[in-house]
């Protein structure tokens, strides 16, 4: 299926790198946009004898050549939602029966912040990492991998084990870390450093996984309190907000959680007023929390961090189900609440440029 663009989505337009050199005769100017325009290519690593597909955004001189088979380009993102395999994983097994649609997403182009003064510190080689949730997809920012890939970044996400196409089964050894660790090595040919973030669960794997990641680690709806006590080496990003009703399953607030780390001793953060003054001036905390509050002029809940197109996707297929899945009392992770506010895109406004500065 292919979803119609809904109003005020960003236009569909080749995403090429800031920066771009001005003046050039129309014959130099057309090679250069055709070496430095970004794409999205598909292929897969090998983890445990499991083929994992990996999306990877790069501008086309720097398209990868390992992995597990040719690296294909798409000119759409194949965003498959697998409602059976959602109600096993909320543990309502008896729906598993329920089948799978393929969404066609057209890339997110040139968002309407895409001017915003966001100096880029790529160099050759450097690669960043996006992992999902659970529940989720590697296209669940793909809005971020494009603008990071036009920043002169290379953009990997693969699929991990709870995702919601299911396209594998995991089995023993087939982890998030392997995963991950698996995808480096895939774009290892020449050396990188690395930067990793992601969303919810993924929050955890950007934490957790092993190696050195100079560029950075991110976490997105993460628990704060938790993800304030992470003794890593590598720069840290905390992004949380109180209107995320994930919140419920942490022992302290967002709030206190930042009181508590200050009061505990945690390892020392700054507290960045607003998204726009996140990585904004002149000197750069080695840790940074942004904190999202009751009050503040946007309030994203835990999926609004989310693309918008495939948060639309998710309601085109999975509204009907709703009121089914409030009858059971199930925590739909805010589907219920974004689909009402619709504040995935001025999310995107305020975080994706803090992830670029």
């Amino acid at each position: 299926a292919s979803l119609p663009l809904s109003a005020g989505l960003w236009a569909q337009r080749p995403v090429r790198p800031r920066g771009e050199p001005r003046g050039r005769t129309p014959r130099a100017e057309h090679a250069a946009e055709a070496e430095d325009v970004v794409r999205c290519v598909r292929g897969s690593v090998d983890v445990e004898g499991v083929s994992i597909p990996v999306a990877v955004w790069c501008q086309d001189s720097r398209r990868p050549t390992g992995g597990g088979g040719a690296w294909v380009p798409t000119e759409e993102y194949g965003y498959t939602v697998d409602i059976g395999r959602i109600a096993s994983k909320l543990r309502v097994g008896w729906l598993s029966w329920l089948p799978s649609r393929t969404y066609s997403l057209a890339p997110a182009g040139v968002p309407p912040w895409r001017g915003a003064a966001c100096a880029s510190q790529a160099r050759a080689g450097d690669a960043l990492l996006f992992a999902h949730g659970f529940l989720g997809s590697p296209f669940d920012m793909a809005h971020a991998c494009e603008a990071l890939a036009s920043d002169g970044f290379v953009v990997a996400a693969p699929e991990l084990p709870e995702s919601l196409a299911a396209s594998y089964e995991a089995r023993e050894g087939v982890t998030r870390e392997a995963i991950v660790a698996a995808t480096q090595a895939a774009l290892g040919d020449e050396p990188r450093r690395w930067g990793i973030w992601g969303h919810s669960a993924g929050s955890g794997t950007a934490l957790s996984q092993p190696g050195e990641f100079a560029l950075g680690r991110a976490c997105l709806a993460c628990p704060l309190g938790r993800a304030l006590e992470a003794r890593v080496s590598d720069p840290l990003f905390l992004c949380a907000s109180e209107g995320d009703g994930c919140n419920r399953f942490s022992e302290t607030s967002p709030a206190d959680s930042l009181t508590l780390a200050a009061v505990n001793k945690a390892p020392p953060f700054s507290t960045f007023e607003s998204a726009d003054l996140a990585y904004a001036g002149p000197s750069l905390p080695r840790r940074g929390v942004l904190l999202f509050r009751e009050g503040d002029a946007l309030l994203p809940n835990h999926i609004s961090f989310l693309w918008t197109r495939t948060n639309e996707a998710l309601f085109d297929l999975l509204s009907a189900f709703l009121p089914l899945a409030k009858a059971l009392n199930l925590f739909l992770l805010d589907f219920d609440t974004e689909k009402e506010a619709r504040l995935a895109a001025p999310t995107a406004a305020k975080v994706v440029p803090a992830l670029r500065r």
